[in-house]
């Protein structure tokens, strides 16, 4: 599934090669059975015109970092973990103080793998979208440049 998104600004270009969504019910006899749904993400980012660093992190928006996600459903939803990993020729990774950078050159492409798993409700629906990338066109520069186009998954029903 190819799927390009770009930035207005054009420092960034993303293609969205795949999204899968499922979940996974827990039967227990005397309670609510708990459900937790699997969002994964699989991203190729390229620099067109310029270097640029992408922190590999991956939050619901509370601090500002690479990828912000978020929840949403017919009922609330609750975070249980998230996880990502980048890889690709020529793609360095980058620590400043405690954030690791993904450094893609100029003309080069990082694929980028998102994992968002989060527990829901029996016969409720759910879906997660990344509201924005952060990134920077010099890991020192004090304030992040923004892509705010959206990458939503398909809502997922836990029957």
């Amino acid at each position: 599934m190819s799927n390009p998104v770009t930035t207005p600004s054009a420092n960034l270009l993303v293609d969205v090669q795949d999204i899968k969504r499922s979940f996974r019910r827990t039967y227990v006899p005397d309670g609510p059975d708990p459900v937790i749904g699997k969002f994964s993400f699989i991203l190729d980012i390229t620099a067109p015109t310029e270097d640029i660093y992408i922190p590999v992190s991956i939050a619901s928006g509370k601090k500002p970092t690479g990828f912000v996600y978020q929840i949403e459903g017919t009922v609330p939803g609750l975070i249980s973990t998230t996880a990502i990993s980048c890889e690709g020729d020529g793609i360095a990774q980058i620590t400043l103080g405690t954030i690791v950078y993904a450094k893609i050159p100029k003309g080069l492409t990082s694929t980028f793998r998102i994992r968002v798993e989060m527990r829901g409700k029996v016969g409720k629906s759910y879906t997660v979208a990344i509201r924005q990338i952060n990134y920077k066109r010099n890991p020192s520069d004090t304030r992040y440049q923004k892509s705010l186009q959206e990458i939503r998954a398909k809502m997922l029903k836990f029957a």
